[in-house]
């Protein structure tokens, strides 16, 4: 596991620390906030996703110190950074985020700030945890074939209710090769949207992830809301 640089987990923390081990990912991640764990089991749904590494490094900003909440790795090697705020806290930390973006982008990395908001819309974190239940089921080969097969026939992809009643499988199967990435979903993590197979994809690395969570790269010029705050240093 890639430890943080600030230590999350240890016998004096006065909160919840979340450890993931999800197979997909290629270490377990820590989260100190539901928020954060959230993301984490979004992420691992993403097939361009290798790695979600927390508290990875500490930007030296005009103003102090600051360590994003997470870098992640995708399998083409690219790298992106990710902070995870409650959505009312924002114009609070615009600031912090506009000149975190500027630096990392002149090292040609992206930066995404993502709000609670944003990650439990339509309830896409309760769907992704229902999935990762079933990451370690043991379905049989007959049944795992019977769905690729179906869904390979079907380049635009599927529902879940019809690839289950066309494959005669239960839906538990389609949610484990969910879980395991054999199978993705088209536009966003739903139990509505249509089923394809990952090399099916047109987006790929941070912009697959991105367009799941309705969020875009953070611009340096991103303008202060009027009651934005002055912020303030992380610890």
């Amino acid at each position: 596991m890639n430890a943080p640089v600030r230590r999350l987990i240890k016998p004096t923390t006065p909160r919840t620390v979340h450890l993931l081990n999800i197979r997909s990912l290629a270490s377990p991640v820590q989260a100190e906030a539901s928020t954060e764990a959230d993301f984490v089991r979004l992420a691992a749904l993403c097939p361009t996703v290798r790695q979600v590494v927390a508290q990875p490094c500490t930007l030296q900003l005009s103003s102090g110190q600051y360590t994003p909440d997470f870098l992640i790795e995708f399998h083409s090697s690219e790298t992106s950074y990710w902070e995870i705020k409650l959505a009312s806290r924002f114009d609070q930390y615009r600031p912090l985020f506009n000149e975190a973006a500027q630096q990392l982008g002149k090292q040609g990395l992206r930066f995404y700030a993502v709000s609670n908001v944003s990650l439990r819309k339509h309830d896409r974190h309760r769907f992704a945890a229902l999935l990762q239940r079933y990451e370690r089921d043991q379905p049989s080969a007959a049944g795992i074939e019977r769905v690729l097969d179906r869904i390979r026939s079907e380049p635009l992809g599927l529902p879940i209710r019809a690839l289950v009643e066309l494959a005669s499988v239960p839906c538990e199967l389609i949610y484990h090769l969910l879980a395991r990435r054999q199978l993705t979903f088209k536009n966003r993590v739903s139990p509505d949207d249509l089923i394809t197979l990952p090399n099916l994809l047109e987006k790929s690395d941070d912009v697959l992830l991105a367009s799941w969570l309705d969020v875009s790269p953070w611009r340096a010029d991103a303008g202060i809301g009027p009651g934005a705050a002055r912020w303030k240093t992380c610890p």
